[in-house]
This record gives structure tokens, sequence and C-alpha cells, in this order.
């Protein structure tokens, strides 16, 4: 299987410029638990991306929250490439799923919450997700929120936390989704917790 047969893989869930997300099932567990593996690709293998691959894994790591997608495992897969095998969201995009069901005001409100709620969690461990945006954001059939995708995320600067100021790098300028982005991420100025809050 590629994983260390630890892990069945069923589909292909999506695909992006560092790799593959994969849908699977984890075997070590009865009954088998529906899991995402994200695996770098292998023309995407640079050390950057893979400092940055392994970056996500130690952001997932430090969260606990149950509106975040949990991190069940990692490694190197057979043919060495890192991957991170986490919890398997089936849901729709938040925007998609309060228009599809025709959510309250209210109702919306509370899914909102969630994901402040969420976005706080990050935010105490100064982490800032920099890539809010509704397909980021799943919701559940039970009506459960969940963040994920925390691929460029930024850890602040914990000499700098005071400040809520991020050290910015060469190698992480302007990643980001223009449509989604804070003014601060289009013009590369320091990134802050407000990143996150902005509409």
């Amino acid at each position: 299987e590629g994983f260390g047969g630890r892990y069945r893989i069923c589909d292909v869930i999506g695909a992006g410029g560092m790799g593959v997300v994969l849908g699977g099932m984890d075997k070590s567990v009865q009954p088998p638990m529906p899991v995402a593996i994200k695996v770098l690709s292998d023309r995407s293998a640079t050390r950057r991306l893979v400092r940055a691959f392994r970056r996500e894994q130690r952001l997932l790591e430090q969260l606990d929250h149950p509106n975040i997608t949990r991190l069940i495992d990692s490694g190197i897969s057979d043919d060495g490439r890192p991957f991170i095998v986490m919890e398997h969201v089936s849901g729709r995009p938040i925007d998609a799923y309060v228009h599809e069901t025709g959510k309250s005001v209210d109702e919306r409100l509370a899914l909102f919450r969630a994901v402040c709620l969420a976005v706080h969690h990050a935010h105490q461990n100064l982490i800032v997700h920099r890539d809010l945006k509704p397909s980021n954001i799943l919701v559940t059939a039970d009506g459960v929120p969940k963040l994920l995708d925390f691929g460029i995320a930024k850890v602040l600067d914990e000499r700098q936390a005071v400040q809520h100021t991020l050290a910015m790098t060469h190698a992480d300028f302007r990643i980001m989704t223009p449509d989604h982005a804070s003014p601060e991420q289009v013009r590369g100025q320091p990134i802050t917790t407000a990143s996150d809050v902005y509409v």
C-alpha cells in the first residue's frame, strides 16, 4: 500500500501543487476507520516544501479541538515521500451547507461561533491559519464544522508574541488564496492573528 501496510488506499480526494490527498482506511483498528492521507508528490519534494510539509505536521500535533481536523499519524512512505494522516472529514463547505440546508440566522451564528472557537484555539497555540475560506471549513452530516488544511499556517515567533507579530521569511512570502487573503497578506506585510479574522 506504500504506507507500511497500515492503510488501504481507496480513492483520491484532491490534488494540489504540493501533492495529493488520498482517501483510505486505517486497518490497525476494528472496524477500519476512514482517514485522509496527505502525501507530498515526487516533483514537489524540494527541501523547502518538505520543511513546509513537516511544519504542517508539527502544527497539527499541537492542536486538540473538536472543530479542528485531528492528526492521526505521520511518516515516510515506502517510496520516500513524507505523509500525514488525518481524520477523514466527510462534509460540505460551510457556505454550501448553510444554503443547502436552509439554516436560520441563529443556526448559522452557532456554526460561526464554533469555527471562531477553533480559530481561537489555534491562536492560543500561537498558530495563524492564513487560509480561512469556505472550502477549508467542512460541515459534517451531523452539523459539526471542521477546520482543515493548515498547509500555509504560520507559528507566531514566541519572542515577539506580545506584539503578535510573525517573522516573515522569503520562502513564505505571499503564499495565499487571493480571494480570501487579508490586505496585509496581499501587501506582504507582517502577519498577525488579525489576518484570520479578516472578512
